[in-house]
């Protein structure tokens, strides 16, 4: 009885064992093995001022020996299984599928197909018949056409490949948005830092926030109006191809405000393709707010039952209710009546994006708030692309006084800051290079409120763009 029990013991699969692991392909088989057409492209394209390539038709191929995807073939892939829950897979990349593809808070397993230079993608397994891939910046579903790749491809034939599908070099490239705080009011600058195989392009740098939408490029800025006593932060947005004067945007920005305070300060925290992140500054009152880019000039922000499912707002409502009554706990009951939702907005810290509300109160005569965190991931409408691929426990031991990274969809290179510097590196194999590719110095509450990625054929577009409206080679020694 004793062995019995042993040999059913030694063949019992315990699912906490590998949940969330990664595990090698069984018996060295490529797990991907076939030839995939792509049916349908799962997400919307974020990425402006470049041509789209239509990825509708075309196909993809694994083997142990190669890797095709579209008209570009990598040699010699390394592909790695992990099981993850499937729900807290999809939040961490900001996306919703429907149940019927992907079940949610089911076990899936998830390939990421990667080189010893490029990681190519990752790969959830939908059936024996269906993939979802997360690759060139794209959400596809394949469909499986063949168990096997064409002869061309097998690795007895790689020499035949034709020399112009040879794997293209990891490209990413970023508009990196900063706020400076001063005395006259916080500054806001963009820069352009990308690379090529691990060599940096030049670095580019205009005032400004330069960032992408769907509709193509646009600015934003903040403006200082004085109407007599009274100051105000206007902000302005407007596609890069629309000119706007001067006089134009102050006259338009004391029209639209009938300003109750003598001083109203709006600080920019965050900045995505359709939402911007502020706090408001009223006579010594600060509250958060969230703005669609579209009505940027909005007295009113957005709910965030608008942005959130109904889940969400009830996690966010019972979260509030918490932090008021640790108010309450401690005396304090003249707290802000958050009717409408609104006083929420975007927390920058260890590598990600955070939601945070906030509460008004009085302590006495005095205003003050508090701050709370919504256990939330921010929606895909407010922020696109927010995952770390190096552990911060990585990023720290390289960089020890690190307060916040960054790394790209294609894993090849990291921004880390610290207070006084940020350092680009090149990532290989998920490791940081052994010297930065550069490193910029920044001033003192120098804060990052902006990071939106390009990869492949849309960092030239990118660049091209960010150059031709106006921004300029930055000089690295400045201080």
């Amino acid at each position: 009885m004793v062995a019995i029990i042993f040999l059913l013991g030694g063949c019992t699969k315990l699912s906490w064992t590998t949940a969330g692991k990664i595990v090698p392909p069984v018996g060295n088989v490529c797990p991907l093995e076939g030839k995939w057409v792509v049916i349908q492209d799962l997400s919307s394209s974020r990425h402006s001022g470049a041509d789209d390539q239509i990825w509708i038709g075309n196909t993809a191929q694994f083997t142990r020996g190669a890797a095709m995807l579209g008209n570009y073939v990598w040699n010699q892939p390394s592909y790695k299984i992990k099981k993850v829950n499937s729900t807290d897979y999809l939040m961490t990349k900001y996306l919703m599928l429907s149940s019927s593809l992907v079940p949610n808070n089911t076990v899936i397993e998830v390939t990421t197909v990667s080189t010893s230079e490029n990681f190519l993608g990752e790969f959830i397994r939908v059936d024996d018949s269906k993939l979802i891939a997360f690759a060139e910046n794209k959400v596809l579903l394949l469909k499986r056409v063949s168990d096997q790749v064409d002869s061309s491809l097998t690795a007895a034939d790689l020499d035949g490949v034709n020399k112009n599908q040879k794997g293209k070099p990891a490209t990413s490239g970023i508009l990196l948005g900063l706020k400076t705080p001063g005395n006259d009011g916080n500054a806001y600058q963009t820069f352009w830092i990308a690379a090529s195989n691990g060599k940096l392009h030049p670095l580019l740098m205009e005032k400004d926030i330069f960032f992408p939408r769907s509709s193509g490029f646009w600015f934003l800025q903040v403006h200082n109006v004085s109407t007599g006593s009274i100051k105000e932060d206007e902000l302005s947005a407007r596609d890069v191809s629309t000119k706007i004067s001067g006089i134009e945007t102050k006259t338009m920005g004391i029209i639209q405000h009938d300003i109750p305070g003598k001083v109203h300060q709006r600080i920019i925290d965050y900045v995505g393709n359709d939402y911007v992140a502020i706090e408001n500054k009223v006579d010594g009152v600060d509250q958060l707010q969230v703005l669609p880019v579209d009505k940027i000039s909005a007295q009113e922000g957005v709910k965030i039952s608008d942005l959130l499912e109904n889940s969400g707002s009830v996690v966010y409502n019972n979260a509030r209710a918490q932090a008021i009554q640790s108010l309450r706990n401690k005396g304090i009951s003249s707290t802000d009546n958050d009717d409408r939702e609104e006083n929420f907005g975007l927390l920058r810290k260890n590598g990600h994006w955070y939601l945070q509300g906030r509460i008004n109160y009085e302590d006495g005569n005095t205003p003050r708030y508090l701050d709370y965190n919504v256990n939330l991931i921010p929606p895909a409408k407010m922020v696109s692309y927010d995952t770390l691929c190096l552990s911060w426990q990585n990023i720290k031991d390289r960089v020890p006084d690190a307060m916040d990274a960054f790394t790209s969809p294609n894993r090849d290179i990291a921004l880390i800051k610290t207070k006084a510097k940020l350092y680009v590196y090149g990532i290989t194999n998920d490791q940081l290079g052994s010297e930065p590719l550069t490193k910029l110095n920044l001033k003192e509450g120098e804060a990052v409120v902006m990071a939106e990625w390009a990869t492949g054929s849309y960092v030239d577009n990118w660049e091209k763009a960010f150059a031709a409206n106006g921004a300029q080679k930055y000089d690295l020694t400045s201080p």
